[in-house]
C-alpha cells in the first residue's frame, strides 16, 4: 500500500508510527511545507528565551524518517488536492496518491486593517520554528517589542522574549488575557504573574497602525491614540485550520475539514487529522477544531491505523489548556466560560493563591479550571470525558484535597474496573 502524508508534526508523526505498527512494507510519503525534522510548537517559546535547545523541540530522533521508511518530501508545499483525479499539487509537480492523510496544521490569523504591517522587517507571526529563528537573528538589534493578542500563543511569546531580556508590552483587543482558556478571576492572576516577570499587558485595546522609517520600527499606534516604542511586533491574535489548499477538492470543509469517528473525510481512503480536523467535541457533541496536542496525538494515530487497514474508532476530544507562567501553573477543561442555565461553584485561596472554578450542568462537570492546584486535574478529566454525575458529591469537588476518596464507591468501583 502506498500512503502519503501531508504536514510534519504531532498528527502525522503518531500516523507514520500507526500505520508502521499495521503494515511494516507499505511506502509512506511525508510532504510538509517546513524544512527540518518534526517539532513541538508548543516549545518555541522556551527556544526562544535559550531555555530549551534546539534539540529539545524535535518529537523524533533525526534517524526517525529513514527507521521507518518514510519518503520526506521537506520544503515542499502542497497547493491543490484533486481528490476525483488523486492527485496533489506542488507548484508545476504533481503527485499521485492512494490513501492520503491532511494533517496540515493551523495558520496564523492576521487581521487586516492594520497600517504599516507589511512594510518592516521586525514584524512576526509566532507558530513556526523559522518564525523563531527569524526572531533570534534579530532580537540582538531590539530592547522593546509588542506582542499583538494575549492568547497562549501571544502569552508564550512575550515570556520567551521578556526571558530573552526584551522588554515586552502585550496588547489584548478582549477586557482579559486568555479570553477562551480561563474566566476573569483566573486571567487577573496570571495576568500578577506576568507583570511581576516584567511583561506588560494591555487589554480592552488594539494596533491600528505600525511607525517606523526606512523599514525600521520606532513605535505602534494603538485604537485609543496611545503609542508604544518598540523595534519589533509579534501578530498572535490566533490561528484557524490550515484548509485554503483544499479549495474546490471535493473534501468537505466547515471550519476545518470534517471527519467521522474513524478520521475519515467524506471522500474514500482521504483522512484528516491534527489541528485542520474538524472532529467530535464530546461535551457539545458537536464537531469543532481543537487544536491542542494530546487530540492531534490521538487523531493522527486513528488515522494511521485505520489508513493500514484496521477499525479504531476516536471517542472525540475535551478542550483543554495547561499554562504555566513563571511558577504559575493553571489547567482548564471544558467550557469555562458557559455559565448560561449553570450551576458556578468556585473558590479562591488567597494565602495559598489558589483558585478552583466548577461548572455543572444537568448534574454533570461542563468546565473546570484550577490554578496553582492542578494535582487533580486528570481525576476532574475522568469525570468529565465519562459524563459522570457529581450532583450527589459536587460539595467534595470543592475540597482544596479532593481526591479519589471523597468519590462515591460506585463512582470509584467504575474507575477501577473500567477497561484500559
Amino acid at each position: 500500500m502506498k500512503y502519503t502524508i501531508i504536514g510534519n508534526s504531532f498528527a502525522s508523526v503518531f500516523a507514520v508510527e500507526s500505520i508502521r505498527k499495521t503494515d511494516s512494507k507499505g511506502e509512506i510519503r511525508l510532504i510538509s511545507e517546513e524544512e527540518g525534522p518534526a517539532y513541538s510548537p508548543a516549545m518555541l517559546h522556551e527556544y526562544l528565551s535559550g531555555v530549551a535547545s534546539k534539540g529539545l523541540l524535535y518529537l523524533r530522533p533525526s534517524d526517525f524518517y529513514e527507521k521507518n521508511g518514510v519518503e520526506a518530501i521537506l520544503g515542499s508545499r502542497v497547493d491543490k488536492v484533486d481528490a476525483a483525479a488523486r492527485t496533489l499539487s506542488m507548484g508545476r509537480k504533481k503527485l499521485e496518491f492512494k490513501k492520503l492523510l491532511i494533517a496540515a496544521g493551523m495558520t496564523p490569523f492576521v487581521p487586516p486593517g492594520i497600517k504599516g504591517l507589511s512594510g518592516f522587517d521586525n514584524v512576526f507571526t509566532f507558530t513556526r520554528k523559522t518564525s523563531a529563528d527569524s526572531m533570534l537573528r534579530k532580537i540582538k538589534g531590539v530592547d522593546s517589542a509588542v506582542v499583538l493578542g494575549g492568547g497562549l500563543i501571544g502569552l508564550q511569546c512575550a515570556e520567551g522574549l521578556a526571558h530573552a531580556g526584551i522588554k515586552v508590552t502585550v496588547v489584548e483587543l478582549a477586557d482579559n488575557i486568555l479570553p477562551l482558556a480561563l474566566d476573569d478571576d483566573a486571567a487577573g492572576m496570571v495576568l500578577e504573574e506576568l507583570r511581576q516577570e516584567g511583561v506588560n499587558v494591555i487589554t480592552g485595546n488594539t494596533i491600528v497602525q505600525i511607525n517606523g522609517r526606512k523599514g525600521k520600527i520606532e513605535s505602534v499606534t494603538l485604537r485609543s491614540g496611545e503609542k508604544i516604542k518598540c523595534g519589533m511586533v509579534v501578530v498572535a491574535v490566533g490561528v484557524r485550520p490550515n484548509v485554503d489548499f483544499l479549495k474546490d477538492s471535493g473534501i468537505k470543509i466547515d471550519r476545518g475539514i470534517l471527519v467521522d469517528e474513524r478520521m475519515r473525510t467524506n471522500i474514500k481512503d482521504i483522512y484528516a487529522a491534527g489541528d485542520c480536523a474538524q472532529g467530535l467535541e464530546i461535551l457539545s457533541g458537536k464537531k469543532m477544531p481543537i487544536p491542542i496536542i494530546p487530540i492531534a496525538t490521538k487523531q493522527g494515530s486513528v488515522a494511521g491505523y485505520n489508513m493500514a487497514g484496521k477499525n479504531e474508532i476516536y471517542p472525540g476530544g475535551l478542550s483543554l489548556n495547561a499554562l504555566q507562567f513563571g511558577g504559575l501553573q493553571v489547567v482548564s477543561y471544558g467550557f469555562v466560560r458557559d455559565e448560561e442555565k449553570a450551576e458556578v461553584l468556585k473558590d479562591r485561596d488567597h494565602q495559598g493563591n489558589r483558585y478552583k472554578k466548577i461548572i455543572l450542568k444537568d448534574g454533570r462537570i461542563s468546565g473546570v479550571i484550577l490554578l496553582r492546584h492542578i494535582e487533580r486535574a486528570g481525576l476532574f478529566r475522568y469525570l468529565i470525558e465519562n459524563k459522570t454525575v457529581v450532583e450527589g458529591f459536587k460539595e467534595n469537588l470543592m475540597l482544596w484535597n479532593f481526591g479519589v476518596a471523597h468519590l462515591p464507591k460506585d463512582v470509584r468501583d467504575a474507575m477501577f474496573t473500567r477497561p484500559v
